[in-house]
């Protein structure tokens, strides 16, 4: 069964949440294959794909299978909220994927032989993915006949828990099998001339040193250029392709902090100030702060210079039987006294052994911290026990020295043990990282330090200053039936209105910590108006706020209408007709002259220069992005003015004042050829999938669940 373990503690990271586009593949393929009814239900859908219904339980039920074989692949006992995110993801994704490429699959006649699965599983050419479990991690070789016995006890095994993942690999690995077939096919299609070849190659190793002017678009004023709504309609009309958008929705919101009052802050004051003479009559008073501060003690010696306070310092420093305060700081009112005083070093050197623990098993970890400790109080040499057994390699290759730290650049733990341990002493201390072995090397001289006990409260908001700020919310929604309204109340009541256009898959708005709950209210609404919470308050609370929003605008996924494009068009235009004024301009300045110097001062701008300025690239050092003006340098005669080049920026007129042409040699064409090929396959591949997904008929509708 060792072998098993091998398998389980190597295979951990290919069950990831992370792992790539065929992570459930088995889970997925079961419920496709089994009748479930995750193709049948139209109530209560997680989505559609390719016209048929995905219900919410099915969907669960995969993710909550995938779920628990992560957890036990991992040694987890859940997955925090990011990692769930991403797992429902992903197996939406899959699940999508699956159900697609199946159909085009089998359209095609495309699939994977039991034989050709065997081979890349277990036979001569075996997958990566499999040679990583089965490899010896010294020679990297797989012993092909034991991995073919492991996997036997495997399948033989009641362990149901290894045979999944064993069949959910060899599920993943036939699919991506069949995706990279699928790959190779669309890579056929493509074919790179040498023509195309050589002149990318050429490209590769033209250069240029040029001399340009620009005259940029904002010299002339937008005022002087008149665009029709007839030309901003042609132009809508003829690019369409490039005014697609998904589906959004726009809303307007108010944030209503719920903070502090001035009566919260007196009466935190007041309650601290309560505290001052028993506080100052105690004799344990660490203790007295764990029992009545919002934060536990901190055990630390500090010199005057590291309290970050100066009066509280000063005050502590003189004045080692007294309280200081009440004082504000942080949000909250506290009081301080010294609790300790010691003699310690500034900083100390020291070393260590850090003993990282397996499957967070400590215990385990510090035994051999343990078994380390008793060597070297026998005489065993630290350097060699640091560099043989320390998993900190940084330290380690240092015979595990740490060089002089103070007391607040390690952890706690740690620095309670070394700066309260002698010289040469070697103690075992167990951190978050492990347990350590360690010596204290060097001292510093040492120096008068106090431990600070210090009493917090934390100011917050009442129940009284919570139920006024939620009343105000209120009163401010109550008086609201549309946007106009909206507007008018937030500015009268000087409140800070703020915007945002969201997608239904979003968690985050600007100013809200998680705006989960309410983006999904707001993909429930079915037509502008005030957003409702679950159970149909107009309050949403998130975190310190609670906010009152308002849906202003559906976008469907489709063309975006004109109006909300009519400005960015008109921008476009504008620029069109100040390119052709521009370029009329300098093409006159040029008549008769063959002289940048003398074109640009007749357009009043200054000549600049750009050094070895690559064919195949697409920006102009001190320019920018301006591939136009790059493919007008190549094709211009050197010592000749480029007739006026329509820029991002503006208008050009170039130079060519030298170029370097190495000459192409086969090997760099055929390395064009190469690169050229793997761009086109990789662009082609992703195209051809999106393609695919985008005539899939895919609704994803579960913003209405998570």
């Amino acid at each position: 069964m060792a072998a098993l373990q091998t398998i389980r503690d190597r295979g951990g990271l290919l069950i990831s949440i992370v792992i790539g586009l065929a992570l459930a593949a088995f889970i997925i393929g079961d419920a496709l294959s089994s009748g479930s009814s995750v193709f049948n239900s139209e109530r209560n859908q997680a989505g559609e794909i390719a016209g048929e219904s995905v219900s919410i339980m099915d969907y669960q039920n995969m993710v909550s299978q995938q779920e628990e074989l992560i957890k036990a692949m991992n040694g987890l006992s859940a997955l925090n909220e990011e990692q769930q995110t991403m797992l429902r993801n992903n197996i939406w994704q899959q699940l999508v994927m699956t159900k697609l490429m199946d159909a085009e699959y089998e359209e095609i006649g495309l699939g994977v032989s039991s034989e050709e699965l065997y081979d890349i599983m277990l036979g001569d050419n075996m997958s990566p993915s499999i040679r990583q479990l089965f490899a010896d991690p010294t020679t990297g070789t797989v012993d092909k006949e034991r991995a073919r016995t492991i996997v036997s006890q495997i399948l033989e095994s009641p362990d149901q828990g290894q045979k999944a993942y064993w069949l959910n690999m060899e599920k993943e690995i036939g699919e991506n099998r069949k995706l990279t077939k699928y790959h190779d096919l669309v890579g056929k299609a493509l074919f790179i001339t040498d023509e195309q070849a050589t002149e990318n190659a050429a490209g590769n190793v033209s250069k240029a040193d040029i001399s340009y002017i620009v005259k940029n678009y904002n010299t002339i004023d937008d005022s002087t250029i008149s665009i029709s709504n007839k030309e901003i309609e042609t132009y809508y009309q003829e690019n369409q392709a490039r005014f697609q958008q998904e589906e959004s929705r726009r809303i307007a919101y108010v944030n209503f902090d719920i903070d502090p009052s001035g009566e919260d802050y007196a009466e935190t004051e007041k309650a601290v100030a309560e505290l001052v003479d028993e506080f100052a009559a105690s004799d344990e008073p660490m203790e007295f702060v764990n029992l009545t501060s919002d934060r536990k003690a901190d055990l630390a010696y500090y010199k005057k210079s590291e309290l970050g306070n100066d009066s509280v310092a000063n005050y502590l420093f003189a004045h080692k039987g007294k309280v200081y305060g009440p004082y504000l700081e942080n949000n909250a009112y506290k009081i301080s006294r010294v609790g300790s005083v010691k003699m310690l070093p500034d900083s100390v050197r020291a070393r260590h052994i850090l003993i990282a623990p397996q499957n967070n098993n400590y215990a385990q970890a510090k035994a051999v911290a343990d078994s380390l400790a008793n060597l070297l109080k026998k005489g065993a040499n630290f350097e060699q026990l640091a560099r043989a057994n320390s998993t900190d390699q940084n330290s380690a290759v240092n015979g595990g020295d740490l060089g002089w730290f103070n007391q607040r650049t390690m952890v706690q733990p740690f620095s309670d043990t070394v700066f309260f341990a002698k010289r040469n002493e070697i103690k075992v201390v167990v951190t978050q990282f492990g347990a350590h072995v360690v010596q204290v090397t060097q001292r510093a001289k040492p120096v008068e330090k106090i431990q600070v006990a210090t009493i917090e409260k934390e100011i917050t908001p009442s129940n009284k200053t919570t139920n006024k700020i939620y009343n105000d919310a209120r009163h401010f929604a109550s008086q609201i039936a549309n946007a106009e309204d909206f507007n008018k109340q937030a500015e009268e009541q000087g409140l800070t209105k703020r915007i945002a256009t969201v997608n239904k898959n979003d968690k985050t708005i600007a100013g809200m910590d998680n705006a989960r709950d309410m983006i999904r209210q707001i993909y429930l609404a079915e037509e502008p108006g005030l957003v409702k919470t679950t159970d149909e308050s107009i309050i949403f609370t998130n975190g310190n706020k609670y906010t009152v929003a308002i849906l202003t605008q559906i976008d469907e996924e489709g063309t975006t209408p004109i109006r909300q494009v009519s400005a960015t068009i008109k921008r476009i235009l504008m620029q069109q007709k100040k390119a052709e004024l521009l370029k009329k301009e300098l093409a006159g300045l040029m008549s008769g002259s063959e002289s940048l110097l003398s074109v640009a001062q007749k357009a009043g701008v200054d000549v600049k220069e750009a050094a070895e300025v690559s064919f195949n690239s697409f920006q102009i050092p001190g320019a920018g992005i301006e591939p136009r003006v790059i493919a007008a340098a190549s094709v211009t005669e050197q010592g000749k003015l480029s007739m006026p080049i329509e820029g991002n920026q503006g208008v050009y007129v170039l130079m060519v004042n030298s170029r370097t042409n190495e000459e192409v040699t086969p090997e760099m064409v055929q390395e064009a050829r190469t690169n050229m090929t793997q761009m086109n396959l990789y662009r082609a591949n992703y195209q051809a999938v999106q393609a695919i997904i985008k005539h899939g008929e895919v609704k994803d509708q579960r913003y209405k669940f998570y």
